[in-house]
């Protein structure tokens, strides 16, 4: 088991540069580079419960139902466990969902498995944290 500090200069090729990556995909609304690191099989179980699909995921993107406009990491950490994988993002977002405009803090679970030469996303969860004041 490897524990690796997520960090925006990750090395190339490891989880936490995966991670890196998805948050990147996702903020540019990358289709692309999304469907290459989610796995054919994924799975995310949304805050309320519900689960989505790569195709259902992909689609958000693609057609514009969900633009993120900021997405900031807080906290993160890549925990490496030979060809699987657990990434743990503590992000501030913002974007349009629907076309109406969300801000959020979130913690995702991701779990990452090394397949056809890269690590791709097999299972997400993503959960809110309440709004914190300083």
């Amino acid at each position: 088991m490897r524990l690796m500090p997520h960090t925006p200069d990750a090395p190339a090729g490891s989880l936490a540069a995966a991670e890196t990556e998805l948050q990147r995909a996702q903020l540019a609304g990358d289709v692309v580079a999304l469907d290459s690191l989610l796995h054919a099989d994924v799975v995310y179980v949304a805050p309320d419960g519900g689960t989505f699909s790569k195709s259902q995921d992909l689609e958000s993107h693609s057609s514009g139902q969900l633009r993120l406009t900021r997405l900031e990491q807080r906290q993160g950490s890549a925990r490496q466990f030979d060809a699987a994988g657990v990434t743990r993002a503590w992000v501030s977002i913002a974007g349009l969902a629907g076309g109406q405009p969300f801000e959020a803090e979130m913690v995702y679970t991701r779990t990452w498995l090394f397949h056809d030469g890269g690590w791709r996303v097999v299972q997400a969860q993503g959960a809110s944290i309440p709004n914190r004041q300083a």
